[in-house]
């Protein structure tokens, strides 16, 4: 059993490296524009309800803060800063989302063939928390960030 977590979690680890890479060889195209301003859950008290402020509250008190220090705004944030960052924020959405079509590709690929059938559900789990969760607080972020910036525009 313990060997299924262990795979699930190496797994999920692995498919957020190809979200990275895809993410990269993307970025530079047409459509990247479009896909940097999804916003799948506008309302504040759905993202309450879905726990996407808790999940946000516990990246921020442990130890993920440190996994991603481009997401940091060092000294006063002037317009430039608070779009680069926000370009940085879009980014990492992208590469989770990325990795969560490689996940439900591989999970239906191994549900087809019969592979490491006892891992499927461990797989979805650790998916949903590493890569459906971070991108609804990135999205969360980006919205309070977006205000921000208006409001510095005016």
């Amino acid at each position: 059993m313990l060997k299924t977590y262990i795979f699930a979690i190496s797994f999920t680890f692995s498919l957020s490296i190809i979200g990275l890479l895809v993410n990269h060889a993307i970025k530079s195209r047409p459509f990247y524009s479009k896909i940097s301003n999804l916003n799948f859950i506008k309302s504040e008290a759905a993202n309450r309800y879905l726990g996407v402020v808790l999940f946000k509250k516990v990246l921020v008190i442990s130890f993920w803060k440190h996994l991603n220090p481009t997401l940091k705004i060092a000294g006063r944030p002037d317009k430039a800063k608070l779009n680069a960052l926000r370009n940085e924020m879009t980014t990492a959405e992208v590469g989770h989302l990325v990795a969560l079509m490689c996940t439900f590709i591989a999970v239906i690929v191994m549900h087809q063939k019969h592979y490491y059938e006892d891992a499927i559900i461990p797989v979805l789990v650790c998916n949903i928390v590493f890569h459906v969760y971070p991108p609804l607080v990135q999205q969360y972020n980006k919205r309070r960030l977006d205000k921000i910036i208006d409001r510095i525009s005016r």
